[in-house]
Parts: structure tokens; C-alpha cells; sequence
């Protein structure tokens, strides 16, 4: 019988050879970095076609911005880690119960988490046929525009050289921007002197009135958060 065990060895040998020639050198700069099998990852979900607003990113958004981990945001809104990660994500849908729980740790109402209304999840342009032409008084001309699906109203302030409005108070809060010129806020008895892209916010339940002492009219662009005209 003829003693085949050497042959066998060197046949074995030979495709360990073989084997190793046909292996892939690995990437030098691969080293540490652990490898991504293909499929694994998921895309991010597309953006929806009828324009609802993605709630997981605006979370997502919200959340980085304000420096919270999602276990912070777990814990304050009495939610999984598990549940607001896969909404983040787009993988699970989230109902409006719960969704007020998650606005609420970032200060906000539903409404307003998701940037404007559901109802308006696109942008709108608002005509000139939408806004509102007020004359306060000699000189002073208000163009206001309330913003659809919410409280909120901006007004185009104009006032003439030596110009003035009675004091008023209403809800809400206001916001000034000067935009042109020299302006003067009188907020309970105190006046507050504006100049050039000046910006001054107050509660509007107090009295407060606007006027122009300069010789040179003045332009100013308000922001109330409630409605007005």
C-alpha cells in the first residue's frame, strides 16, 4: 500500500497557500474603526409628500439645541428613551397626548413644537388684502398683519416728525424694533429713548405709548403676542 499522508500534506499546504494570496490586504487606515455591514443602516425617512411637518426632527432639532440627552428628555417627560428615539428617528408615530408631554419639557404647546400649526405646515404668504391699515393719531400709521392659526400680529409702525399715540395697555407681550430713525418708548411714566435697530420687549398689560421727538420720520416694527386690530 502506498503512503499517501505526505502527498495529502503538501495538497493541504497548497490551498492554505492559495487562500491566503487570494485575501484582501486589509485598509491601514481601517485600524480601530469598526466596519458598517452594508443594509444596517437605515436612510432617514424621506420628508412626508403631503407637508406634515416631521415631528421627530423637530424634536431631535430641539432637544441638541437645548443640550438634553434623550434619557433627560425621558425622564421629564415621563417617556421611554426607547419611544423618543424611534419617533426621532421617524420609526414610530407619536400621539397628541404624548406629544404634549414632550413640548412641555421644551416649553412649548403642540402647536407651537411643531413651528406653526398643523393646520399650516407650509409656508403662506400673507397679501395686502389680509392686513389691517389703523391710524392711531396725527402722523402715526399702523399696517398690522395677523398671522392665521395663531394670536400673534406684526405691525408697520410709521410716524411722522413730532407724532405721538395715546398710552395704551392690552394682553400679551410686545416686541420693538426700530428700523428708521429716533423713537420713544413712555412704559408706566418712564420714557426709553430707541435708536436705529434698537429692541425693546415689555408686558403690554402696562401703559405704555409711543411718539417721535426727532425732526425726521420713524419707522418701527412691532411683534405682539396677542391680537389686536
Amino acid at each position: 500500500m502506498l503512503d499517501t499522508s505526505g502527498e495529502r500534506m503538501r495538497n493541504v499546504a497548497d490551498c492554505e497557500r492559495n487562500i491566503a494570496q487570494m485575501q484582501v490586504p486589509p485598509d491601514p487606515d481601517s485600524a480601530g474603526r469598526s466596519r458598517v455591514v452594508s443594509g444596517a443602516r437605515s436612510d432617514p425617512p424621506p420628508p412626508p409628500a403631503d407637508g406634515t411637518p416631521q415631528v421627530g426632527e423637530v424634536i431631535r432639532r430641539l432637544r441638541t439645541q437645548r443640550g438634553l440627552s434623550l434619557r433627560q428628555v425621558a425622564e421629564a417627560s415621563r417617556l421611554s428613551v426607547s419611544f423618543i428615539g424611534s419617533v426621532e428617528r421617524g420609526e414610530s408615530d407619536i400621539a397628541v397626548g404624548r406629544l404634549a408631554q414632550i413640548a412641555n419639557v421644551f416649553g412649548h404647546d403642540v402647536a407651537s413644537l411643531l413651528g406653526y400649526s398643523m393646520q399650516h405646515a407650509r409656508p403662506r404668504f400673507i397679501g395686502p388684502d389680509e392686513r389691517v391699515h389703523v391710524e392711531r393719531g396725527p402722523g402715526v400709521h399702523f399696517v398690522a398683519t395677523r398671522i392665521p392659526g395663531t394670536t400673534l400680529e406684526v405691525i408697520m409702525a410709521t410716524f411722522e416728525p413730532r407724532s405721538s399715540f395715546d398710552a395704551v395697555t392690552h394682553a400679551g407681550i410686545d416686541i420693538m424694533l426700530v428700523i428708521e430713525g429716533e423713537l420713544v418708548l413712555e412704559y408706566d411714566g418712564v420714557d426709553y429713548a430707541l435708536s436705529e435697530s434698537d429692541v425693546l420687549v415689555f408686558p403690554s398689560s402696562h401703559s405704555h405709548a409711543v411718539r417721535n421727538d426727532s425732526h425726521r420720520r420713524a419707522r418701527a416694527i412691532g411683534i405682539t403676542t396677542e391680537t389686536i386690530f
